[in-house]
């Protein structure tokens, strides 16, 4: 990971005028004013450097042009790589002006002596095809000859399907002119990328097409080429762009569209025109109107904006280098974490930095108000309700617009939890858009789709006070234009580091032949349906389904599972998330500095056994709060924001947290917990065997007792038994000594702090279900004062003021289990497990037995609230 300046997106190297660390050599020369800040990606010059000292490097361009040429000779020069000797394709005026040398007998002495070459690809006669002629001298050579194709993006003009007068004088975007990669040179080298694609070893190749003629191996080199630099161009400005009107067209011309549309009007008894009209009404209310010469303009106030607020971008390089090359492969859709409404900009803004098209963003409607909606869109942004309310006709058009994106090829970006997290933990996944992106596939649109989870983490969150009113219990605002224009506040602050993490792609082909096997060729597309909520109302008729819908539902939801579980691996660990873990899981008043120093040593420690990613500074960092570094930085942060007192009193530093404040430091707490949620629940089932101990087996079933409880709060790791994830996390408490085993029982052992300390980072989860149930008991059962009959909103209420009532008593320890959230999951879970059922909206004890059960509940969360 790298710090990005000023701030700067941080998936490419430093230019060639950077400092030499970054494998480039210092000044420039005359060319090197205009080709210094050109973006090259970060491993780039590393991979060239090993391809270079096992062979001899030919890269390939897609047309001649003067200035790739430049821009190569020059970029090999200052980067130490073999020089540009030769070239092929190179004709006119062009060539004679490169003064390099163009014969065929040049070019191969250049290869032979592992020099580098270039060919353009063009579209030369087959006796002049210089990769025939290639292909043969491999034949002949020892050492690999590698064809590395590479792309110099300097206009992001994309390509239309009506050509236009700038056509004319530019040329096509795929082929400019001489007079448009001028203007485009001196317009945007700023802003140019070069781009290298993935080398052909030419003599692996021909091994494996020993009998092939030279001249058709040539042939499939070239065609294989060609696809590359056109999917990498298609990478770079964006597929070609239809009008809205042709857009809005093809999307109601969608067969499975069409199906539902006729299939609407015979059951309703509605013409057919007036559910077309309806459906065009929804596409206009849907559709992106996207703009690349906008775009380009919002980039510039981004960067200001970016640079303004946060004192770094700090992005993971490696994976936004397996992101360029994703995208060149398949189609992409984008799944990040959601927790602030700067998710919808970064990401934009950080692909267009980095020489890929921004996607097109999935946004709920509540954003499409005036102006920022038409802004949005724009941008790229394209509105969904947040409730379809069993409309088939407007289900059918969003699902026709997904596939459409997908078959064109556009990258897409949607938040699988659906709406932002208040919390800072990461939600439960939502499957509404995986299954049409899943659709899509199936009808055809793209051979594979992949998915790229993506964690987006804050030091300081803009809107932190707003949710904490939420959470108290406050209504959410509706955005509005008021509320934009007063958003402008944020600008007066600065909200230190913002982290980008992106995971491996998952391959939906690859995903369904590992569950499905020979069931995946048996999927098929669903019919038009009303939402999430008119499938989870309707169980007869899932569970009437066939094996193949079965099968799909298992492949969109374990899909949706791998995607939330591969954000919660991303997600950066960072010096506040450390701290206020630290602090929070401590119900005394204070913690003296030793003991933040050895708690946040064990939060380390345990995130790197499980392979986290850390903020860049915490590397080599002390953990102690008062020696100087990022820690001590964050702590010193807390305090000024009156979130920690830090006080000093018989020669030691104690830090509390202030605490009316504590739901603000939870969130940080919350963003991390993910990786401490097993050994904390391991830790919570062992001591509630209390200083005698239980035996390992009663151990292990209040720890799966927990981890079903919580399973709507928290993403277990995926593709691991609840036995593996016990017994590699017990082994984990007995090296760290927070546990001893003997003679098959589990008792405390020597380091008891580490043993409550982990116990109690989910002490704030088990007070609010305790929480919940007490409440439900005392709302639901029938020993309730007669009442009208609750809804959910309504039980929520009732729990929060018992809530208060109770952390004001001292029967609640932390004031953050009093959270509106937390509890509407409990509830959830409530009604999950047939305890509550819910009917027209209305609450009611499920069975004679609901009793009974909510008070085990309770009776098994009390053990572990013990301190």
């Amino acid at each position: 990971m790298t710090k990005a300046s000023d701030p700067q997106p941080d998936g490419s190297t430093p230019p060639p005028s950077a400092p030499a660390d970054a494998g480039l050599g210092e000044g420039g020369g005359l060319l090197g004013r205009w080709f210094a800040p050109v973006k090259i990606p970060r491993d780039a010059i590393a991979t060239l450097r090993a391809l270079a000292a096992r062979g001899s490097l030919v890269f390939v361009m897609r047309s001649p042009g003067l200035l790739g040429f430049l821009y190569l000779r020059w970029f090999l020069r200052r980067a130490g790589l073999p020089p540009l000797r030769a070239a092929q394709g190179f004709h006119g005026v062009a060539g004679w002006l490169a003064r390099v040398r163009r014969t065929r007998r040049a070019f191969e002495d250049a290869v032979a002596a592992g020099e580098s070459g270039l060919v353009f690809l063009g579209r030369p006669a087959a006796e002049r095809d210089p990769l025939a002629a290639l292909v043969r001298q491999q034949r002949d050579l020892f050492q690999p000859v590698f064809l590395v194709p590479v792309l110099l993006v300097w206009s992001r003009r994309p390509q239309r399907l009506q050509g236009s007068i700038w056509d004319v004088l530019y040329g096509s975007p795929e082929s400019p002119s001489a007079l448009a990669n001028a203007i485009a040179f001196l317009r945007a080298f700023r802003r140019a990328v070069f781009d290298v694609g993935r080398a052909l070893d030419l003599k692996e190749y021909l091994a494996q097409r020993a009998a092939e003629p030279d001249a058709s191996v040539a042939l499939r080199v070239r065609g294989a080429l060609h696809q590359h630099l056109a999917r990498e161009f298609r990478t770079a400005v964006g597929p070609p762009l239809k009008a809205p009107s042709r857009v809005r067209e093809k999307v109601l011309r969608d067969r499975s569209l069409r199906a539902a549309i006729e299939a609407v009007a015979a059951g309703s008894g509605r013409p057919a025109p007036a559910v077309v009209a309806e459906a065009e009404k929804d596409l206009r209310e849907i559709a992106s109107n996207y703009d690349p010469v906008f775009v380009g303009v919002m980039r510039t106030l981004l960067s200001w904006f970016f640079r303004r607020l946060y004192t770094s971008v700090e992005v993971d390089d490696e994976g936004l280098a397996r992101l360029r090359r994703a995208a060149a492969d398949a189609p992409i859709v984008l799944c990040p974490s959601h927790k602030s409404h700067v998710d919808y900009l970064v990401l934009s803004w950080l692909l267009y930095e980095n020489g890929m098209t921004p996607p097109h963003i999935a946004a709920g409607i509540n954003l499409a108000f005036w102006p920022f909606g038409g802004i949005a869109r724009r941008g790229g942004a394209f509105f969904i309700r947040r409730k379809v309310k069993g409309d088939r006709v407007y289900t059918a058009v969003l699902r026709a617009y997904v596939k459409h994106l997908l078959r064109d090829r556009f990258p897409q970006e949607f938040y699988v939890e659906g709406g932002r997290s208040r919390t800072g933990k990461l939600l439960f996944p939502k499957t509404g858009l995986v299954s049409m992106e899943v659709d899509a596939w199936l009808d055809g649109a793209a051979d594979d789709v992949l998915f790229v989870p993506v964690a987006i983490d804050y030091e300081r969150l803009i809107e932190a006070s707003s949710y904490a009113k939420e959470l108290a219990g406050g209504e959410k605002r509706k955005e509005s234009l008021r509320g934009l224009l007063g958003a402008a506040r944020v600008l007066l602050r600065r909200y230190e580091r913002l982290y980008v993490q992106f995971e491996t792609p998952i391959s939906l082909r690859q995903l369904a032949a590992e569950r499905l096997g020979a069931r995946a060729a048996s999927l098929a597309v669903d019919e038009a349906w009303g939402g999430e909520a008119e499938r989870r109302a309707a169980p007869a008729a899932a569970a009437g389904a066939g094996e193949a819908a079965e099968a799909k539902r298992q492949l969109v939801q374990g899909l949706a599972n791998r995607i939330a579980y591969g954000i919660s691996r991303a997600v950066t660990i960072t010096p506040v998330g450390l701290v206020s873990a630290a602090l929070l899981s401590h119900v005394r008043r204070g913690l003296g500095s030793e003991e933040v120093a050895r708690r946040v040593e064990l939060l380390r420690y345990v995130a790197a056994e499980g392979g986290a990613r850390f903020a860049r500074d915490l590397a080599g960092a002390p953990s102690d709060p008062r020696q100087a570094g990022p820690i001590a930085d964050a702590v010193r942060r807390l305090a000024q924001d009156g979130l920690v007192r830090v006080e000093v009193a018989a020669g030691d530093t104690i830090y509390q947290v202030v605490d009316e404040k504590r739901p603000l430091l939870d969130y940080h707490r919350n963003a991390v917990i993910h990786r401490y949620v097993a050994p904390a629940l391991v830790a919570a089932a062992a001591r509630a065997g209390g200083p005698g101990g239980s035996a390992a087996a009663e151990v292990r079933e209040r720890a799966l007792w927990l981890s079903r409880l919580f399973k709507l709060e928290f993403m277990y790791r995926s593709g691991a038994s609840f036995d593996e994830i016990f017994e590699s996390n017990l082994a984990f408490l007995v090296r760290v000594r927070a546990v001893d085993c003997a003679a098959g029982r589990v008792l405390p052992g020597p380091e008891t702090t580490a043993l409550a300390f982990l116990a109690d980072l989910v002490r704030a989860y088990l007070e609010a279900y305790h929480l919940a149930a007490a409440a439900a008991l005392a709302a639901l059962g029938s020993d309730a004062p007669r009442q009208a009959p609750l809804d959910r909103r309504a039980l929520v209420r009732e729990a929060m003021e018992r809530g208060r009532g109770e952390f004001l008593s001292g029967r609640i320890a932390v004031r953050e289990a009093v959270s509106k959230a937390t509890l509407e999951n409990a509830l959830e879970w409530l009604i999950s497990q047939r305890v509550i059922a819910e009917e027209a909206g209305k609450l009611r004890l499920a069975g004679p037995s609901s009793t009974a059960e909510l008070r085990a509940i309770m009776d098994g969360i009390a053990p572990h609230l013990a301190m």
